[in-house]
């Protein structure tokens, strides 16, 4: 077997380093090109609505509740599927600018609507998901404006709509996926791991012929 002298250590430890590096980059380079290539954006506007019968009533109540604000809590989750439902969505539909309308069909905007509430709350968040900023704004927009305008009759009873939030670029929210620095750091582990793999490899390979030709 070949005793390995203080210099030569020193130079496979630099070789297997930069065998190591080079591969971590060229593979977190490659990676980042892969994730540019697949990269998306995706905006969301998010609008919230108050429904109730007496908002008055339930900011002046001080801690207690009117049976009638307790009522209009325990209907937000039908008023959520109301929001969310293809009748309403449908008429929201009418209301988008035509290029927008061409755009985005009536089932597309379905699924691309949302509607949360919160427990012991009577304020309903609508939200509209899509790759263009403005339709996100204007189909979040018109699913409000339907709401306040047809929900009683969808819900005969329910309670006024009033808008807490309106139309605004600054309601919306945007994600790019998948994500460019994940991508990288993950092409750097995996090149850094078979760099490794590699020097590993190299050095077992060198000692196993040195070995063959000393015997």
């Amino acid at each position: 077997m070949k005793e390995y002298t203080p210099a030569n250590l020193v130079k496979t430890f630099w070789k297997s380093i930069l065998c190591i590096i080079v591969l971590a980059i060229f593979c977190g380079g490659c990676m980042g090109l892969v994730a540019k290539h697949k990269q998306s954006t995706m905006y969301t506007s998010t609008q919230s609505v108050l429904i109730s019968h007496n908002v008055e009533q339930e900011t002046s109540n001080n801690g207690t509740q009117d049976p009638l604000i307790v009522a209009d809590m325990n209907m937000m989750k039908t008023y959520s599927q109301i929001a969310e439902s293809p009748n309403l969505i449908a008429n929201a539909h009418h209301q988008l600018p035509t290029k927008i309308k061409k755009q985005y069909s009536i089932n597309s905007m379905v699924s691309a609507v949302s509607a949360k509430t919160r427990d012991q709350s009577l304020v309903l968040t609508i939200s509209a998901k899509s790759s263009d900023k403005k339709a996100s704004m204007e189909m979040s927009n018109a699913v409000v404006n339907s709401l306040q305008k047809d929900l009683n009759k969808y819900q005969p009873g329910a309670g006024e709509v009033h808008i807490l939030t309106k139309k605004s670029s600054r309601n919306v929210t945007s994600e790019t996926t998948p994500h460019l620095k994940k991508y990288i750091a993950v092409g750097i582990a995996l090149g850094g791991m078979v760099g490794i793999i590699i020097s590993c490899v190299s050095i077992t390979l060198k000692d196993l012929m040195n070995n063959s030709r000393n015997e």
